[in-house]
């Protein structure tokens, strides 16, 4: 079965993109070009900003990434002003029109967006084409394409039904109300970061719990619009695990009582080590792991210890062990 391309991994060609090379940006995307036959676009249309700047078309395989931050290229801005190629197809920009076969209904292109190998179309975005608002129209509506034209095919009832294609930063104002919203998520929200690009919202950072993330989640996918959510938040009942299986499995550390604490990415460690290098090997192997913000290192160098120290108590302070010589390494 064919790999499903996320709406998260297609390439958003926005028409008035800023161009961004591997060694620094210049000019904006302007139009792309595209084979009416097989649906891919193949080249994009760059004007350069720099005095007596041209236009230059490149190949759709110089595209590394697009987005509404910008289109990404891999090569130089020497290349870019080197280009002379010249690339057959229909060209599409902000002034073609969007038209529904059989009807009235007519808008403009605002940006099309592709699989990010192969350059075939997914689908486009539409300004006007219903009244007032941006509408998504998926590959598989769009009949045909010509120089300055899209033109669809879709029963009117299925094109009212379709929800509207929403502005990032309304997208972004509602999903950060929602989520204020909600009480129990008071205190891990400063752990937290959210953006809505594309459609598509990223949650980064740190939670307290496995069950609050998918609780965000949850929250979330009510807000209409939203094509995606890419939820990468880190939770401390998994980042504690985490740590501990790291702990236990390098040489330096793996027989000592060490405690490890997370609260929203930052780890407290607790307990006895015998020396500093210890204290040291321990600190860095924890600031190795994915999702740690920040160390707050207590262990206690003790060589002479009989009893080691193993649990902290809320205070910071420690708590001996009740039979001398059995430890329990503690992760919560």
């Amino acid at each position: 079965m064919a790999k499903t391309t996320l709406i998260s991994e297609m390439l958003k060609l926005h028409f008035g993109s800023k161009i961004i090379c591997t060694d620094g940006e210049d000019g904006t995307l302007v139009d792309v070009v595209a084979d009416p036959k097989s649906r891919r676009v193949t080249s994009i249309a760059v004007r350069q900003r720099r005095i007596f700047g041209k236009t230059v078309h490149l190949p759709f395989d110089t595209v590394e990434d697009a987005t509404s931050d910008g289109v990404r290229l891999r090569i130089t801005l020497d290349d870019v002003a080197a280009a002379t190629a010249q690339f057959e197809g229909v060209h599409l920009d902000n002034k073609s029109s969007v038209e529904r076969a059989g009807a009235g209904n007519k808008g403009a292109l605002e940006l099309v967006a592709v699989q990010p190998e192969s350059g075939e179309l997914a689908y486009i975005v539409a300004r006007n084409l219903q009244a007032g608002r941006d509408t998504l129209i998926q590959a598989e509506y769009i009949s045909s394409l010509a120089a300055g034209q899209v033109k669809i095919e879709m029963p009117e009832a299925t094109l009212e039904a379709l929800p509207p294609y929403r502005p990032d930063r309304a997208l972004q104002r509602e999903v950060e109300r929602t989520l204020f919203a909600v009480t129990s998520l008071y205190v891990d929200l400063k752990g937290i970061t959210l953006r809505v690009l594309d459609g598509v919202l990223y949650i980064d950072g740190n939670i307290s719990s496995k069950l609050r993330s998918d609780m965000v989640t949850d929250q979330a996918s009510g807000v209409e619009g939203l094509l995606e959510i890419k939820n990468s938040l880190i939770a401390d009942d998994m980042l504690q695990g985490d740590l501990a299986r790291a702990l236990g499995d390098d040489r330096r550390t793996r027989d000592l009582p060490i405690g490890v604490y997370p609260r929203l990415g930052v780890v407290r460690l607790s307990g006895a080590v015998r020396n500093n290098g210890q204290k040291v090997a321990a600190e860095e192997i924890v600031r190795t792991i994915p999702g740690v913000r920040s160390v707050i290192n207590g262990l206690v160098v003790d060589p002479n210890a009989a009893i080691l120290r193993t649990m902290a108590e809320p205070e910071g302070g420690n708590k001996e062990d009740i039979i001398p010589g059995k430890w329990v390494r503690h992760t919560g």
